[in-house]
């Protein structure tokens, strides 16, 4: 969740674990994300890439948050090039 330090950022393990899935991202195509997405993503702050030039993929938090009731799941865009989350659009959580 966000807090006053900022949005809330998943770790970067389980960041590229959702990546990683090929299911998730089979029930979840790019280009549904974009749309829904794309006029309100950021650029990366560190380089500047524009939203539509960065990594879009589902993210779906572990197993462990689902059963422990702190799980989320949404769009995220990442900066393959500085290896930072740049936006997650949470769609659901537990």
């Amino acid at each position: 969740m966000d807090d006053e330090t900022g949005p809330w950022v998943p770790p970067w393990e389980d960041v590229e674990a959702a990546r990683g899935t090929h299911r998730l991202q089979l029930e979840h195509p790019v280009a549904d994300g974009k749309r829904r997405y794309l006029a309100n993503a950021k650029v990366c702050p560190a380089c500047q890439a524009g939203a539509d030039a960065l990594a879009w993929f589902y993210f779906e938090s572990p197993d462990a948050t689902w059963e422990n009731l702190c799980g989320c799941a949404g769009w995220i865009t990442v900066c393959d090039e500085c290896q930072r989350v740049v936006d997650f659009f949470r769609e659901t959580v537990s």
